[in-house]
């Protein structure tokens, strides 16, 4: 341990690139505890609501730390395992000492993104913008109303600490205002109700596990699938586990289509070490990280029923005939994997979105067929003029910023390309086949040869 430290002495004077130097910053280029580095950490540690606090942004714990003078004699050592030791060690650092942080740490997001940093100086980047970009808005982006509807639904919520981690694996069921919590043999752990104001869940009468859980958490994070809870210095996350029934089909199919799955544990056989792309028309693809197809296999198709997916065609020494899915949410499926009728093991497949993800034909059409414009853009959001597009009835209709009409024309789809048509004025060099390269909630990227265009919806 004093090596590591001693060594982290010698990267204080010979690896000067390494410490942070913020574009407007007279501090140096250590993280000095008086320096503003040191301040934005304390800020992120800081309980939400205190002045000057980061809420957006949190740090991973544990993360290992150790100071040194202005000698450069190590003053402390530490391994901070919550923000409250965070904000202590540098609270308690003298006017000179120098902090120096075992790289790499993590920080999470307010929507669940993680961010890895590998020196003082990617640090100081992530810090910096997380202040400059934190919106309240942001941090509480649920109203009571859809909170109630998550909660009052028919899932249950495994709950975890913010690290994926828990004392006990254990579900609980919020219907009808109660908590009824079970473990992972589905038996009841422990008994509760809960009443929800102002973006603040709260929670009563639990005595047996989780009674340590009782009071006032506030909705600080909000997702498809979860939400993230907390309560002075604690964090919990709820995430949505469906249990499969013989209505689950159509929505397991539609949340297996959007993106790549991968097995959180890596089987014995060949295809767990690969990801897995169920595609609408029954067809599968087995990828590597590079995107590299798994050739074997290319002729396997597979099924859903029963809340089981059935592979057909397919090479059963490396590919199990039958993954039974236990219970799901939109980024896990908990999956028995069977050969014939027998159990071969457990896994849990774990969504895995590349940014951008493509649409499928229907995601596109009921975007641009909906009452919405889209304003059309380059890359990097310019554009020769303001210009917004009305898709419906399978025309163009381009308007100003005046609302004037600037073009018309327009448009088919097949396969992911958009065809445009009969430009004749402001976008008439906009005519051709683009490809829908990435789709998101609100808008879509376009490629033809080098260009891409942005479209981006725009509801009035």
């Amino acid at each position: 341990m004093f090596a590591a430290l001693l060594m982290g002495t010698f990267t204080l004077i010979s690896c000067q690139e390494e410490f942070e130097e913020l574009p407007d910053s007279n501090d140096g280029k250590a993280i000095e505890a008086s320096s503003s580095t040191a301040a934005l950490i304390k800020d992120t540690s800081s309980e939400g609501g205190q002045n000057n606090s980061i809420e957006c942004i949190d740090f991973v714990y544990p993360i290992d730390l150790f100071s040194f003078n202005i000698n450069l004699e190590i003053t402390n050592t530490v391994t901070v395992k919550n923000d409250i030791e965070l904000r202590l060690f540098f609270t308690g650092l003298g006017e000179n000492d120098i902090v120096g942080i075992d790289f790499p740490i993590t920080l999470e997001k307010y929507d669940g993104t993680r961010v890895v940093v590998n020196s003082n100086a990617e640090l100081a980047v992530v810090l910096e913008a997380a202040k400059d970009s934190c919106d309240p808005g942001q941090i509480a982006p649920c109203s009571d109303g859809d909170i109630n509807e998550a909660l009052l639904g028919d899932c249950r919520f495994k709950i975890t600490n913010l690290d994926g981690t828990f004392f006990e694996e254990l579900y609980i069921d919020f219907s009808n205002s109660n908590i009824h919590a079970y473990d992972a043999n589905n038996t009841i752990a422990d008994e509760g109700n809960w009443s929800l104001q102002s973006g603040v869940l709260q929670i009563n009468s639990l005595s047996a596990t989780l009674g340590n859980y009782i009071g006032d958490w506030k909705v600080i994070s909000c997702e498809n699938d979860s939400f993230k809870l907390k309560r002075g210095e604690e964090t919990i996350v709820l995430t949505k586990s469906c249990e499969v029934t013989g209505e689950s089909n159509e929505e397991i199919e539609n949340i297996l289509a959007e993106c790549k799955w991968e097995f959180v544990v890596p089987s014995s056989s060949s295809i767990g070490l690969y990801n897995v792309k169920f595609l609408e028309n029954g067809d599968v693809k087995f990828v590597d990280e590079n995107g590299g197809v798994f050739t074997i296999d290319t002729f396997t198709t597979w099924k859903l029923d029963g809340g089981a997916i059935t592979f057909y065609n397919a090479n059963q020494e490396l590919i199990a005939e039958k993954w039974k899915i236990s219970s799901y949410s939109a980024s896990q499926m908990y999956v028995d994997i069977y050969n014939e009728n027998e159990l071969v093991y457990q896994n849990v497949l774990q969504r895995k979105c590349e940014d951008g993800t493509a649409c499928s034909d229907a995601d596109i059409n009921d975007a641009l067929f909906g009452g919405c414009k889209f304003k059309i853009t380059n890359l990097d959001g310019t554009f020769f003029e303001e210009l917004y597009i009305d898709f419906s009835n399978s025309n163009i209709h381009a308007y100003d910023a005046n609302n004037t009409i600037a073009d018309e024309g327009a448009w088919s789809l097949q396969s992911g390309v958009l065809s445009f048509v009969a430009l004749s004025l402001k976008l008439d060099n906009y005519n051709g086949e683009w490809e829908v390269i990435e789709c998101g909630t609100d808008s879509f990227k376009l490629e033809r040869g080098e260009e891409i265009i942005v479209l981006t919806k725009e509801c009035d």
